[in-house]
């Protein structure tokens, strides 16, 4: 047994805020059905006590059900294919599995096989953050992809212009999925392993993307400016628009400076410029 599952059965509003609460007790990667969601977390990662004390608290404020199993990674594949469908984001990206036969061109195109990974563009944050990176110009610009995941942003970036992109997670399994999408959409992309505190680049970033949950995105905050250069680019997302005074509360101390923030549902991403 490798990673937990939760199958968890509620109404479509209450789908996204238990997902980032999840994502709080180490769940890393999620799948909506028509019964609510299954998540997955690595068996290290996993947080029973605060599990059951998300889901007993929210079940006091609406109806659901849930059940927790031990599953092997080589599941997730065939539950995958079984659900998965293309992503378009407008008219300019198409996210798609290798199997998957798109009907029209389109100017980006992403192959994603995400396995146990975070990162398919089903979720609102990385439609969001794909947005906001086509209102930016990457041509010839260093890019740095903070908990890379399925690599999908990293890959977007790359598509984009950029000249050199770099990717971490502290995760291996992220690592070594990401390693298999980049060389699906023919891209050498260097992928680290650990946090940001440990990566040692040899050159600040002109931009730099980070699709976290709130509380990390926080405590990184100044490891991400350390690596930045002045006028330099800083996309966030993995967070409710409630949330963005709490962010500005450690981004402005820092110098970075909210442009704009777009948002789908209760998600946003948030463009700041590090002054």
């Amino acid at each position: 047994m490798e990673f937990v599952e939760i199958k968890v059965n509620c109404t479509p509003e209450f789908g996204d805020i238990l997902q980032a609460e999840l994502a709080e007790a180490g769940f890393s990667s999620f799948l909506d059905n028509e019964k609510g969601f299954d998540g997955w977390a690595e068996v290290d990662a996993y947080e029973a006590e605060a599990t059951k004390e998300v889901m007993a608290r929210y079940a006091a404020m609406t109806e659901l059900s849930y059940e927790v199993v031990e599953v092997e990674k080589q599941n997730w594949n065939e539950e995958w294919e079984k659900n998965y469908e293309p992503i378009f984001i407008g008219d300019q990206v198409a996210i798609h599995a290798d199997f998957h036969q798109l009907e029209k061109d389109f100017p980006y195109k992403i192959a994603i096989n995400p396995k146990m990974s975070f990162g398919t563009g089903h979720h609102q944050t990385t439609r969001l953050m794909i947005q906001n990176m086509l209102n930016i110009d990457h041509q010839q610009k260093r890019v740095l992809d903070a908990g890379t995941g399925t690599g999908i942003l990293a890959i977007m970036a790359q598509l984009l212009g950029a000249a050199e992109v770099e990717s971490y997670d502290i995760d291996e399994w992220c690592v070594e999925n990401s390693k298999e999408n980049y060389a699906l959409n023919n891209m050498e992309i260097p992928v680290h392993q650990g946090t940001i505190a440990e990566m040692n680049f040899e050159k600040p970033f002109d931009i730099l993307i980070a699709n976290i949950n709130r509380n990390v995105l926080v405590h990184e905050m100044k490891d991400y400016v350390a690596n930045m250069v002045a006028g330099g680019h800083l996309l966030l997302s993995g967070f409710y628009e409630e949330d963005i005074a709490i962010i500005e509360e450690v981004t402005a101390p820092l110098g970075l400076e909210k442009q704009s923030f777009i948002k789908e549902g209760d998600w946003v991403s948030v463009h700041f410029i590090l002054k």
